[in-house]
């Protein structure tokens, strides 16, 4: 096996426009410095539900993250406190529904308790039996393959059998709003 060589190139740092980050905060002494840190992370936003006992639950999450590829495998976290928990501890398939740029109306009705979550669009029952959203940017449909308990949440790992390929871009969420993208020069 030959190997291509690689050049490095260094980079000009004096030049930066970088700023100097903020002084270190330990959680201990200011817990909410924890919750000010993860405002500032960019995430997609998605709608995850499932059908149980033909009832739909759902819940909004900006905790999504891949897992793996071999068996296909992401994550979600729910609050221990959702509304909806006890359903996900028992879903055998679930969709994540990675919302498109105007859908954040969506984002607030599943994170509301006592919404009328599912009457605000079309959820259409998927292969596996989990309402997908139709209009997403990308839904990812399959079974629960674990859930793990991790502090006050609970983490579930979805094996993705389906992939809803949408053509609309994504919503965003940082620093507390919702954000849309935009192209940056290379």
């Amino acid at each position: 096996m030959t190997t291509s060589p690689v050049t490095l190139t260094s980079v000009d740092t004096s030049t930066s426009t970088a700023t100097t980050p903020q002084p270190v905060t330990d959680i201990a002494a200011n817990p909410a410095a924890f919750r000010e840190g993860l405002a500032q992370m960019v995430t997609s936003v998605s709608v995850v539900t499932a059908e149980v006992d033909g009832a739909r639950y759902g819940f909004t999450a900006n905790s999504v993250t891949s897992v793996s590829m071999s068996p296909a495998l992401v994550l979600v976290c729910l609050a221990d406190t959702a509304e909806c928990h006890d359903a996900f501890l028992v879903a055998e398939t679930a969709s994540i529904n990675i919302l498109a740029a105007d859908q954040a109306h969506l984002s607030k009705i599943f994170a509301t308790r006592g919404a009328d979550k599912f009457a605000a669009a079309d959820f259409p029952a998927g292969p596996t039996g989990a309402p997908v959203l139709s209009g997403a940017t990308v839904a990812l449909e399959g079974r629960v393959h674990e859930r793990y308990t991790a502090g006050d949440h609970t983490v579930i790992l979805l094996e993705v059998q389906h992939v809803h390929l949408g053509e609309r871009e994504p919503l965003t969420y940082q620093g507390r709003m919702f954000r849309a993208l935009a192209q940056v020069a290379s």
